[in-house]
């Protein structure tokens, strides 16, 4: 073919055809321009593939940390009501200390919980750290990703304040009172056990006014954790609804 387009401007040389040898060479570079231009083209479409290809690898490892988490938040928006209703009853039952306490209501009384949320950011972590980020073509979900570790952040301190309190200050109150033992009950094998151990004193627990703050404190922090969690569900479940919609596309 090079050679066919040499003997062209040879033979247009020779027989000084000035004017068709021009013509001629502009019709050669716009050839050639054409060529680069079909070349590049090509080039930005491969480019493009492996673009979307490295983004929908992106988005279904996001798709399935934030299906993950949205699993654990409704599993805690479910268990901390339960959680709360528990110490009211520690107070409502401290309310009628001077009737005597059952055997229920003793029951009632032995709370010393927390609830822990799993939550995965290993992901968005990696991608916030890095230009992965710019592999993300939905600019609503580029916004939304950006704000979530700021919420995750907010919703663990919260969690871990609530843990350390049940660890440092109701844990401690509630064992100088209530025998563990009284966890075995249920369990014949450790009768002769109980027998041996000191009783707990409900009554006394549940006239300790430091106690009696802790569960105040506990069912107060769990309800504010109850709405950051809400929250938080919310904000993941707009994400993880987005990621779902971008994969379909």
């Amino acid at each position: 073919m090079i050679k066919f387009f040499r003997h062209i401007r040879k033979q247009l040389l020779t027989e000084n055809k000035t004017g068709k040898y021009i013509a001629y060479a502009l019709g050669e570079i716009i050839l050639v321009v054409i060529g680069i231009l079909i070349s590049l083209q090509i080039n930005n479409w491969n480019e493009e593939r492996v673009a979307r290809r490295s983004e929908q690898k992106l988005l279904m490892s996001l798709s399935e940390d934030f299906k993950s988490n949205l699993a654990s938040l409704e599993s805690s928006l479910n268990e901390i009501p339960n959680l709360i209703e528990e110490y009211s009853l520690v107070l409502e039952h401290a309310g009628r200390i001077n009737n005597g306490l059952s055997d229920t209501m003793k029951a009632d009384i032995i709370v010393t919980g927390f609830i822990r949320t799993i939550l995965v950011d290993g992901t968005l972590t990696s991608v916030l750290g890095s230009t992965t980020l710019e592999l993300i073509s939905n600019d609503t979900l580029k916004r939304l990703l950006t704000s979530h570790p700021a919420r995750l952040r907010d919703f663990k301190e919260s969690e871990n304040d609530l843990i350390d309190y049940v660890h440092e200050v109701q844990r401690p109150l509630f064992r100088s009172y209530i025998n563990l033992s009284d966890f075995l009950l249920d369990e014949p094998r450790f009768d002769e056990f109980i027998k041996h151990v000191e009783q707990s004193d409900y009554e006394s627990l549940l006239k300790n006014r430091e106690y009696l703050n802790s569960v105040i404190g506990i069912r107060s922090i769990n309800k504010d954790l109850l709405n950051q969690c809400r929250e938080l569900y919310e904000h993941t479940r707009e994400i993880s609804l987005i990621l779902e919609d971008e994969l379909k596309n």
